[in-house]
Parts: structure tokens; sequence; C-alpha cells
């Protein structure tokens, strides 16, 4: 497998997400059935299908700048968080994983899946999504099991390839100071790098044009 030039990856979620994952240690993959976008969410389950496997698992990552975009699809709200990991020690976890696969998503237009000529992968279908959506920059990590009994996937990480964690803007300042001093407790490192985004205020930005 070839290995990413990534080195970072981005989890948007949100606080009850981030509370499990520092208390359990564990990466949750889930079934993308019900994910809100239909032609993502199709197309996967069509490859699930022609697989012939009994479930399929999956997360979504970027590995992008914080965006708007990303905030208002995946972190909406106070509650809203990005998980920042490195991305080479994940993946150091991931391929040891057995029926599992990671790799970023290519977008294609809709027009040019359409041309006779094109040819789309079967192995591809996972990792392939409309051109539209190219902004979120998206590193997707699928697995696939034949146990009936099987609901999610869990993988253990090591909290040590968490880079730092970014709480929403929106959050009120009071409720931010009490949950960054809760999550530098679950990490277990008072040094962690726990801050609030600057996406909607930034006072850097400002200032320097209140000083022109």
């Amino acid at each position: 497998m070839k290995k990413p030039t990534i080195k970072r990856l981005n989890r948007f979620t949100t606080l009850p997400i981030l509370l499990d994952l520092l208390q359990r240690k564990k990466l949750t993959l889930l079934n993308p059935q019900l994910w809100e976008d239909k032609n993502d969410a199709e197309v996967i389950l069509e490859y699930k299908k022609r697989k012939k496997v009994r479930n399929l698992f999956a997360i979504c990552m970027s590995h992008a700048d914080e965006t708007i975009h990303n905030w208002k699809a995946f972190s909406q709200g106070s509650s809203g968080c990005v998980i920042e990991f490195n991305a080479i020690a994940l993946f150091e976890i991931l391929d040891n994983i057995p029926n599992l696969r990671h790799q970023a998503v290519v977008y294609r237009k809709l027009g040019d899946i359409e041309k006779k000529d094109s040819i789309i992968d079967i192995e591809e279908m996972p990792f392939t999504k409309r051109w539209p959506y190219r902004c979120e920059e998206e590193y997707r990590i699928i697995a696939v099991s034949n146990n009936m009994n099987d609901t999610f996937l869990e993988i253990d990480i090591s909290l040590d390839i968490i880079n730092k964690i970014t709480i929403s803007q929106q959050m009120p300042d009071t409720i931010y100071k009490t949950i960054k001093d809760h999550l530098k407790g679950l990490k277990g490192n008072p040094e962690s790098r726990i801050n609030r985004s600057t996406l909607y205020e930034n006072k850097r930005w400002i200032n320097r044009f209140k000083k022109i």
C-alpha cells in the first residue's frame, strides 16, 4: 500500500464524541447508512453489496485546515470541536488492522463519470465523492465485517497521537474554561494543546486592519 504524505488529520465532531474518545481511548467507526448525504451513503452501500459483506463501517476526517463548511456541516453549535491527529502515527495503527482500508477521497464531476469511456473501479467506490464536496478534503477510513453481531467497529488508540483539540468559538467563555480543564485531566497531560477556535472572530486579523 502506498504510504500517504498527509501529516495531520482533523476529526470534526461534537463534545460527547470527544469525551468518549478520551475516556475509553477508542476511535469508533459507524454504519454510514444514516449519513445525511445520500449520494455518499448509497455509493458505499452499493460497494458493500458488490463485495458481499454483511457490515461496513466508516469514519470521516479531513486533511484540510479549519473551514466554515466543515464546522457547520460536522461540528455545528456550542458543543462542536475538532480533534487533530498525528496522521503518521494513526496510519501505523490502521495498517495493522485486517479488513480495513484508508485513503484520501477523490472528488469527481457528474459529467465525467457519465462519459461512455469512464471507468469506475469498484475498489475506489468508497473513496469517491461528488465534486461539490471537494472543499472538505476528506480522508476516509472504512472496515468490513461478516459478523452479524457487529454494529460498529472500535479501534484502540493512544492519546499521544492527538496533536491538539479545538473547541467551538460559540461555546461561552466560562463553560469553555471548565471544559478545557476537564479535557486536560482526561488526556492526562496539563500541557495539552486545547484551545478555542478563532475562525469567527480572530483578534489578530481584526487588529491588523484597525492599525492601517
